[in-house]
């Protein structure tokens, strides 16, 4: 079998070989090229796929309004859809977050949310509130203002110079935040932006007041708070948003993959009355931002279908009882040699390695665990598991005991 000659892979070096080539899915399964079957431990393979796979009723109701009216774009215009998606989401939002500015992408959400602060503070009188402040590890997309903010240095090493006015704190440690909104002086920082628990980085669930003691700094500071629920949103640790579970409200939040399940691409960010209310003019553009597909019909339909699956499965509830067992049980993989630590928080976990093995490691039983029939995530150094909301207690059992089989014979 030969490697795609056309096909460009986004992140993955697979050294000229042909990566699995997955065809179909069902349940929490997918199946490759060949028939074999998968338990997918990933979600669609970045945390996505929050109802599982083959849904018929997500594929219909996407269907229908494709036939019905399958594009109109959002400048000067609207649809049903849009405005009954936007209504759905800020019912279920964290304090007053209650409007909502649609995109493609986590990406693309982030870079909206940059926008908007900045946008804000020089509707304010105040446009020297151009600086952002991130945490060590976090991921934040791949969009440049995303990458200027985000503290996983090696995706950033190609792409320089970047934004400018951009640095982060070491991980959950609000002196050190402090330190650094004094250090950039607060009247030029527009924004902190954090994820409720670091995913992509890493899975680190934060100290349980740290983030409330995070939104007492920034409204000590006069800073606005950016709460990036791209992976956190929707149930992952079961509550609707991180924002619930931690108790805090933000004043910007971003939401993507779990808003449509990724059956069809789709971001968010929501904002407080408080911002929009600024951007209201008599005359004029609003806001001098937007993308071709906001608010997309299709998508629109994807979205409000996934928040009734939500609701009819109580699968936020199946996510917070799951997620606490998957929680309870990682630490037993602390017993095998090369096993540096072990995180969790709701249907989050990550399995990390020594540094001086953790890229060999990792390859080793992620690979081993595909030819087993369960897909877990290859990280840098860990392996990463945040399965469907879709789980069951005896789904998370089978990852588990498979992981350890793998894990006993590959250290």
């Amino acid at each position: 079998m030969k490697a795609p000659k056309s096909l460009w892979f986004p992140f993955t070096h697979n050294g000229g070989l042909p990566p699995n080539k997955l065809v179909s899915g069902s349940g929490n399964y997918v199946f490759d090229d060949k028939g074999k079957r998968y338990l997918d431990a990933t979600a669609g393979g970045v945390s996505c796929v929050i109802l599982g796979h083959g849904r018929e009723e997500i594929a219909q109701v996407v269907k229908e309004q494709l036939m019905e009216l399958e594009y109109y774009c959002l400048f000067g215009y609207s649809h049903p859809l849009a405005e009954s998606f936007a209504d759905k989401i800020v019912e279920r939002t964290p304090g007053e977050l209650n409007h909502v500015f649609f995109s493609n992408s986590g990406s693309e959400a982030v870079e909206t949310s940059l926008k908007i602060a900045r946008s804000y503070w020089h509707r304010n009188g105040k446009p020297e509130k151009t600086k952002f402040i991130s945490m060590v590890n976090g991921y934040h997309g791949m969009n440049f203002g995303g990458l200027s903010i985000g503290g996983l240095e090696e995706n950033k090493t190609a792409f320089g110079p970047l934004l400018s006015g951009c640095s982060q704190f070491p991980q959950h440690d609000i002196g050190a935040l402090a330190q650094e909104i004094e250090l950039q002086g607060p009247d030029t920082v527009a924004a902190i932006i954090l994820e409720p628990v670091q995913a992509a980085g890493g899975v680190y669930p934060p100290p349980e007041n740290f983030l409330s003691e995070v939104r007492t700094l920034c409204d000590q500071k006069e800073v606005l708070l950016i709460l990036d629920e791209v992976v956190c949103g929707w149930g992952r640790l079961g509550y609707w948003f991180g924002g619930h579970r931690y108790n805090v409200e933000a004043d910007i939040m971003t939401s993507a993959k779990g808003l449509t399940s990724a059956y069809i691409p789709m971001g968010a960010t929501i904002v407080s009355h408080k911002l929009y209310s600024s951007f209201l003019d008599q005359d004029g553009i609003e806001f001098m931002h937007g993308y071709t597909y906001s608010g997309h019909p299709a998508a629109c339909a994807a979205g409000l279908k996934v928040i009734e699956i939500l609701e009819n499965e109580e699968l936020i509830s199946n996510s917070l009882e799951v997620g606490q067992y998957l929680k309870q049980k990682i630490h037993e993989f602390l017993v095998y040699e090369g096993v540096k630590e072990t995180r969790g928080e709701g249907m989050l976990a990550a399995i990390e390695f020594n540094e001086d093995s953790a890229i060999e490691n990792v390859k080793k039983v992620v690979t081993r665990m595909e030819i087993a029939g369960v897909l877990v995530r290859a990280q840098e150094n860990h392996i990463g598991i945040y399965p469907p909301l879709t789980f069951s207690l005896s789904d998370i059992e089978e990852v588990l005991e498979t992981l350890h089989i793998q894990m006993k014979e590959a250290l």
